[in-house]
């Protein structure tokens, strides 16, 4: 109690003063649909002029691309794996409100009562991922392109067995409108690839009294996203993905005369909200690339619904999304990753690719057809991406609908998004062995809370050749382990500067910082030496109020160098970390304060000049935690970084420098 109690006091402090009277009328609204007032129990009769609109997902266009495509087996399978863990099917059936992990139940009450970020004993991230039903697409592909009939009936009992199981509005699964919207794309996608009401799994009596009930579930689900949209401090990826729900139900199942005007609504707030949250160049503010994507998804899906349902978005919308796209391709390096800067939880909202490929990957080759942009094209073949596989299953005027009115002029994809807060650095960007400097100058998270973002300000990330040399530590977990989850989301996580022991912010909890910090790009250069210049004001509350400078400097030859001073009236002590990639080896180097990095072949050395007191590696310290690296959501594993020790005075400079040293050791 006094850990919620402790949770509510700081997340109202981060609310605006207009959200009070929001939330004031959310919990009235809540109490009224507790019991029964107001609520989607028993939905109205259809309209007279009812319809399934078109589908989003060419259909024949996938059995052709994919004749000879093999079934995954889930038709039969025992289990589902989820975060590395395996879920029991009994008789292919989940335990839909249960944690898979601990075993524990959910209770079995009104699902806005459910405090899900304290349940005792679990995540409810597992729970959740088995109910977004990502994997039914799967069994109906499965029965669509692999002629897999037993796909389609365990598809059948699965429908039944959830609704059974998740009567509205009880539940872990009526928690959170987000979860709905997630859900309703997922089954707009099975309801088209199965043939829609024409479907064998909607004959007979069994099969009428089927489609009724799923379609009264529908109903309720579009009611409860409208019903319980998230506004104000809580409008983040949630938001779009609650409206981007709505939306595409509302033009799959085109049932109900309400439901039509909450369409209207959600698409207003898709409208206005993929340009709030993704800056103009591009980039998502809440400075976490995984809820980029995440975010883009929702977008896209809404965005193709109303282009073939003759309800389509605003060229605005669909320039922003282009820039959303261009910024991904550009921040995929020359073998298919990404930064993992910010909250990554693995998750996807919907996919059609095949088994083998990234979602990464998928998105890229979608950014090619979207936007018909050649430079991505180009990027998609250097890594043997197939555009196609993806253009085969866009339906039609889809593919260059999000080219902004043209092809674009540039040669090369853009390196700096200033407004978004990202510089890329480089030398032979995007060829095999490139060097790839990812610079951090962007604000902490967006909307006040910053619930996906982290106290990286001016952190910096370097990769060769596609080997991450200093790497991001990564996410970890969300609820399971508070004590992870504040080591991954600080700053002493991140290749950047403590100063006097503390966080560029103030820690709140798990999705929550108390204190806003502010990048400045002072000034940029391009040529031969490639430069950024920026500062932050985290150290701002600090007695003697601090801002941290940051130089950053590329040379052709991929050689770094890293300049750190601070802007202040008094010394502080400061500790600064380069986490290095777990692909790599550290030694001691040929010098005092230096060491080399090994990798595949590669030897750099990592040199520090200025006031040193102190330096150490440290892998997999406990406590306090210091030395891990999470590569996926729910694991984490012991990996090496080096710490510095140093008493930076006013204007002092604690530079590093990362040289690339040929077979004898000198520097190339």
């Amino acid at each position: 109690m006094l850990t919620r109690m402790t949770w509510l006091f700081r997340r109202m402090s981060r609310m605006y003063w207009q959200e009070v009277p929001f939330r004031v009328a959310s919990v009235l609204r809540a109490n009224l649909r507790r019991h029964g007032i107001g609520s989607a129990q028993r939905p109205p009769p259809m309209s007279g002029d009812s319809r399934f609109g078109n589908a989003w997902v060419d259909v024949l266009a996938l059995k052709t691309q994919r004749a000879d495509a093999k079934s995954s087996g889930l038709a039969n399978a025992q289990e589902l794996l989820i975060y590395g863990h395996p879920v029991r099917l009994n008789d292919g059936l989940p335990d839909w409100t249960a944690d898979p992990v601990s075993g524990l139940q959910v209770p079995a009450k009104f699902g806005l009562d459910i405090d899900f970020r304290h349940l005792p004993g679990l995540d409810i991230k597992f729970l959740w991922e088995i109910n977004r039903h990502a994997w039914w697409v799967e069994l109906a592909m499965d029965w669509a392109m692999a002629q897999d009939e037993a796909a389609l009936d365990r598809l059948a009992a699965n429908i039944d067995s959830w609704i059974i199981a998740n009567p509205y509005p009880v539940g872990p699964n009526w928690a959170s409108p987000v979860e709905h919207g997630i859900r309703l794309i997922n089954w707009s996608i099975v309801w088209h690839v199965i043939g829609g009401d024409t479907s064998r799994i909607f004959q007979r009596e069994t099969g009428r009294v089927r489609l009724q009930t799923w379609l009264k579930c529908i109903y309720q689900h579009v009611h409860f996203a409208a019903d319980n949209y998230s506004f104000y401090s809580s409008a983040d990826n949630h938001l779009i993905g609650e409206a981007a729900g709505v939306f595409v139900a509302s033009h799959t199942w085109d049932c109900w005369q309400d439901v039509r005007d909450k369409r209207k609504a959600a698409k207003r707030i898709l409208e206005t909200e993929a340009l709030k949250q993704f800056a103009a160049d591009g980039v998502n503010r809440e400075q976490a690339l995984s809820y980029h994507k995440f975010s883009l998804q929702f977008l896209i899906a809404a965005g193709l619904v109303g282009l073939v349902n003759g309800d389509d978005f605003s060229g605005a919308f669909w320039e922003r999304l282009q820039a959303a796209l261009v910024y991904l391709a550009a921040q995929t390096d020359c073998v298919g990753n990404v930064p993992t800067y910010g909250d990554s939880d693995d998750g996807d909202v919907w996919s059609l690719r095949p088994t083998s490929a990234s979602s990464w990957l998928e998105m890229l080759a979608l950014a090619s057809r979207l936007t018909s942009d050649p430079i991505i094209e180009s990027k998609c073949a250097s890594l043997g991406v197939s555009p196609e596989d993806v253009a085969a299953w866009l339906p039609p005027g889809a593919c260059g609908r999000a080219s902004g009115g043209g092809t674009p002029s540039r040669t090369e994809l853009p390196r700096h998004f200033l407004e978004g807060g990202y510089v890329i650095l480089g030398a032979q960007l995007h060829e095999r062995g490139e060097a790839r400097a990812v610079f951090d100058c962007g604000p902490l998270g967006y909307n006040k809370v910053g619930g996906h973002a982290h106290a990286d300000a001016l952190s910096l990330i370097l990769s060769v050749g596609g080997t991450p040399v200093l790497r991001d530590s990564g996410t970890y977990c969300y609820n399971a382990s508070p004590e992870w989850r504040r080591f991954f989301r600080s700053t002493a996580a991140h290749n950047t500067l403590t100063i006097d022991g503390e966080d560029q912010s103030v820690y709140g909890s798990s999705f929550l910082w108390l204190r806003d910090v502010h990048c400045t790009v002072v000034s940029t250069g391009q040529g031969e030496v490639q430069e950024v210049h920026a500062c932050h004001d985290g150290f701002r509350r600090l007695r003697d109020p601090v801002m941290h400078h940051r130089r950053v400097r590329m040379d052709a030859a991929g050689s770094l160098e890293v300049q750190d001073w601070l802007e202040c009236r008094e010394s502080h002590h400061v500790k600064l970390h380069w986490h290095v990639g777990t692909q790599c080896t550290v030694t001691d180097g040929n010098r005092s304060m230096s060491w080399q990095l090994r990798f595949e072949g590669h030897t750099l050395e990592l040199s520090i000049d200025g006031p040193v007191e102190c330096s150490s590696v440290i892998v997999g310290q406990e406590d306090p935690p210091q030395g891990w690296a999470s590569e996926r959501f729910y694991s984490k594993r012991p990996a090496e970084v080096i710490v510095i020790a140093a008493t930076l005075a006013p204007g002092t400079v604690l530079t590093t420098r990362v040289v690339p040293l040929d077979i004898h050791g000198n520097a190339k």
